[in-house]
């Protein structure tokens, strides 16, 4: 099972993303938004980190329809793991914000 296909068609409320943290399936989930539902997700194992963004509409007069996409990968056998983090954050948050302008 794939991380994306374990995921809800919504954005993860703080409990999910604990409990993605504490899954054998990843070594870390972050999520990109400091509280609240959030629309942008970081994963890492020991091979990769993803950045995940939450395409679609959301909100409580839209309710959630979307899916979620990887916006950003780094191999951590080309990078180190700190900077792979950090380039799949960054790439979330731009993704984040053009979705954001484009609505």
């Amino acid at each position: 099972m794939s991380v994306l296909s374990s995921l809800p068609e919504r954005p993860l409320k703080e409990a999910e993303v604990a409990s993605l943290n504490r899954s054998e399936g990843v070594d870390l989930a972050v999520a990109t938004e400091p509280d609240g539902p959030t629309a942008g997700l970081v994963v890492a194992t020991d091979g990769w980190v993803k950045g995940l963004a939450f395409d679609g509409e959301y909100g409580e007069a839209a309710g959630f329809e979307g899916e979620w996409t990887v916006v950003e990968t780094a191999d951590l056998d080309e990078a180190e793991r700190y900077e792979g983090l950090r380039t799949c954050e960054d790439a979330v948050v731009e993704a984040l914000e053009g979705a954001s302008d484009a609505a």
